[in-house]
């Protein structure tokens, strides 16, 4: 009887007993079954695990461990293709996962590691949100590969005109790439908006990896500014010049017994029309308000001055302060980014 009519067999048998049973009873059943070197089962077991669908599916870190113990499985039952497939899904799975040397024999890790060097895989992880200090922090992605690759990571407005070339080198299995949160090497901070965060081999090739995209949406938290200290006033401030209220009355009088000289014809004539006198009359006596409006101008109160002098200088260096104070909170300005899935760019011509 063929191994796989007897797979067949007990996946019939086991049928609906296992359709009781969550994706993780399945995997746990699947490993005791393989450290009993009971292959069939675990290979039926450990497959049907893999094979439940949200929302009873397996977690990322379990099905990673479903895969390494399946390929071992099947490469103990000389299925060493089936058992390649298994890993080259488990290493685009989770590029930095290892199958644990202290479990698997030789045989199945130089497996492993002959796969991973084969399967070219690109990936990258950013943090789901986060805040920094333009210039002071970094938002970091980590780029991840199954062998040194040539990768270009840039940053890209969310229609595709570039920001900024982040990485343009090898990744040696897996490295940090920085970005100080500014858009030019004179620390301009990005407008709000969608940004996208792209990760490609450099060049592409049809049989390389896919290059990822994230994309970022990145708000300015404004910085909180103190307000201006309000300038001193009177009270307590004394009065610095001379009141402008005789000046004004002198004017005031001037120009009222100038216009009743003109509008009293009977004073100097005996016709109501305007004479020449009555104008040269009322020309002096509003010449005469002029002078004395001038007179009376407001004058500075030297002694008030110096007296007001320290409340002035404690009210500028409270200005200063508090100009020194927003410059920094100015400096220390905050970037929110928050990134979405990573998922496959269209390649670049």
């Amino acid at each position: 009887m063929s191994r796989t009519l007897v797979v067949l067999m007990v996946v019939l048998t086991a049928a609906p007993r296992l359709a009781a049973q969550t994706a993780t009873d399945l995997l746990e059943q699947g490993v005791r079954a393989y450290q009993k070197l009971e292959y069939d089962a675990a290979v039926a077991l450990l497959r049907e695990s893999l094979a439940r669908r949200a929302p009873t599916a397996l977690a990322d870190s379990q099905r990673a461990r479903a895969l390494s113990y399946l390929a071992a499985t099947e490469l103990f039952q000389q299925e060493r293709d089936s058992a390649a497939g298994s890993f080259r899904e488990l290493v685009r799975l989770d590029p930095r996962y290892r199958p644990d040397e202290l479990i698997f024999p030789p045989q199945v890790t130089n497996l492993f590691e002959e796969v991973r060097r084969a399967t070219k895989v690109l990936t990258v992880q950013v943090p789901a949100s986060m805040e920094l200090r333009p210039r002071r922090e970094s938002f970091t992605a980590r780029v991840i590969t199954t062998s040194v690759l040539p990768v270009l990571v840039t940053l890209a407005h969310d229609d595709g005109t570039p920001v900024r070339t982040l990485w343009d080198g090898r990744v040696p299995d897996s490295m940090i790439v920085k970005w100080d949160g500014t858009t030019t090497d004179a620390g301009t901070l990005p407008e709000d908006g969608h940004y996208l965060l792209r990760v490609a081999p450099n060049p592409a090739t049809e049989d390389g990896p896919r290059p990822l995209q994230v994309t970022l949406d990145i708000t300015q938290e404004p910085p909180d500014t103190l307000s201006w200290p309000p300038p001193p006033t009177a009270p307590p401030l004394l009065p610095e010049r001379t009141s402008a209220s005789p000046a004004l009355g002198s004017l005031a009088a001037g120009a009222l017994a100038g216009g009743a000289v003109v509008a009293l014809p009977a004073l100097f004539g005996r016709s109501g029309e305007a004479t020449g006198a009555r104008f040269a009359v009322a020309a002096t006596v509003s010449i005469a308000g002029l002078v004395g409006f001038f007179a009376h101008q407001p004058r500075p109160i030297e002694a008030n001055i110096r007296a007001n002098a320290p409340a002035r200088a404690d009210w500028q260096r409270r200005v200063e302060a508090v100009k020194s104070e927003n410059a920094k909170r100015r400096g220390a300005a905050r970037l929110l980014i928050r990134a979405g899935p990573v998922t496959v760019a269209e390649r670049t011509p």
